[in-house]
């Protein structure tokens, strides 16, 4: 594509945003808890909302034994990014809980506070299980365009808006999960482990 070509040739895969946060009890320890938060735009099966949730990242069983988890309110565009990216970004789909996630449906999704402020969160319920994703120490915004080599895919350009958070929770009703987030380097920027991305597009080809 030409420089300042006004269109990208490519395939738009899905938009939308995609926060995370991964968290550590000891920085050369395995990872004690991850979530990943998609308020989806557009994709080829439709739009939505999908919160995918490892309560315990490294045990292979999820409901009853633990809440190792996709809740979602329109699980074909779930089951796609599942499929298509969560499982190539990775950890997420390194971990043994990835083979056996639950899929359970939405009842209530809100977000609150200001990505420019200090605090934002994201609040996410299936009948008796609730979670809260808290993001806090928010950074400067920072626009960026990864390319198919660094992306999480190793297949696609990624844009985005990324927010860092140098202080991050994830609740499962109200009981905080262990650990913290953990310095990270992202395409040569040096961030932490908890992230909201806004304005997030994946573009194939």
């Amino acid at each position: 594509m030409p420089i300042g070509a006004p269109i990208n040739p490519g395939r738009v895969c899905w938009t939308g945003e995609n926060p995370g946060i991964m968290l550590k009890e000891q920085p050369d320890g395995p990872w004690s808890a991850l979530a990943l938060f998609f308020r989806v735009a557009w994709s080829p099966h439709g739009a939505g909302i999908a919160l995918v949730l490892y309560e315990q990242p490294n045990r292979k069983e999820s409901l009853p034994h633990c809440n190792n988890v996709v809740i979602t309110d329109n699980q074909p565009m779930a089951q796609f990014l599942m499929a298509d990216f969560v499982a190539k970004f990775g950890v997420f789909g390194e971990v043994p809980a990835f083979a056996n996630m639950h899929y359970l449906p939405v009842t209530h999704a809100s977000n609150s506070g200001d990505p420019v402020g200090n605090r934002y969160c994201e609040a996410v319920a299936s009948d008796g299980l609730n979670v809260d994703l808290v993001w806090e120490q928010l950074g400067r915004p920072t626009a960026i365009e990864v390319p198919p080599e660094l992306s999480g895919t190793g297949q696609h350009t990624m844009f985005s808006l990324l927010v860092e958070s140098r202080e991050a929770a994830i609740f499962v009703n109200g009981r905080r999960l262990a650990g913290a987030p953990q310095p990270r380097e992202q395409a040569g920027l040096q961030t932490t482990t908890a992230f909201l991305y806004f304005a997030e597009s994946w573009i194939s080809g």
